[in-house]
């Protein structure tokens, strides 16, 4: 019998025919230029995952710019001069729209008033921010109305505004506290803001306790005012 038509590839023991073999992959060996790299960038991340994971970054960059001060002391802010009288204390708190008859409150803590003096700059100014630290370590909330109030109004550039911050506080909170002031009252962050010692003491907070003679606070005006 004679051969088949089809070609016979002869192959050698231990080796792949050629029509069962794909093509052979060419497997490229990293440069060490490239390892290099790579290994910089891997330790780059974990540095800064380290540094972002041990420090607050995003809070020390979006925090306020603190001014302190002392009461009698002028303090400069982007946008206005702030000083702050002596504070005063009682059990009951005159609470007065300007000269005149007020609204009488009564608590069973204190009534702490802060007369503050408000001269703006560049432009119209109304301020709206303010807070207590308390010397208990809590912080106390000064809104734009109600029992506890900062209303200063609108303060022109070259003329004087005068108002009071006033704040209901347990009698433990006067020793020590700071005022804070600024001008948003939503939002601090980047901006001044005045942090004012106060330089109350524990008899300061135990005489007002006991004090029931009211404590004048005007809310604001564009004149000084002194009264009882």
């Amino acid at each position: 019998m004679s051969a088949p038509d089809a070609v016979l590839h002869e192959t050698s023991p231990g080796t792949t025919p050629p029509d069962a073999a794909g093509p052979v992959p060419h497997l490229r060996r990293p440069r060490p230029r490239t390892l290099g790299a790579a290994a910089a960038v891997l330790a780059a991340l974990a540095v800064g995952h380290v540094v972002v994971t041990a420090f607050p970054v995003d809070d020390r960059v979006e925090a306020p710019f603190v001014r302190s001060t002392t009461v009698g002391q002028p303090v400069d802010l982007r946008y206005a001069r702030l000083t702050a009288a002596e504070p005063a204390g009682s059990t009951v708190l005159d609470q007065r729209l300007g000269p005149g008859g007020g609204t009488l409150l009564v608590t069973s803590g204190v009534w702490l008033t802060v007369p503050l003096t408000i001269e703006a700059v560049g432009q119209p100014r109304a301020l709206a921010f303010a807070e207590l630290l308390g010397g208990d370590g809590r912080t106390y909330t000064v809104f734009t109305s109600g029992r506890s109030s900062f209303l200063p109004g609108t303060a022109q550039p070259g003329i004087p505004r005068y108002a009071t911050v006033s704040v209901e506080v347990p009698v433990e909170a006067v020793p020590g506290a700071h005022l804070r002031v600024g001008l948003d009252l939503e939002d601090q962050r980047l901006d001044d803001v005045a942090d004012i010692d106060l330089g109350l003491t524990r008899a300061d907070a135990e005489a007002w306790a006991a004090d029931d003679t009211p404590v004048v606070a005007v809310l604001s005006s564009d004149e000084p005012w002194q009264g009882s």
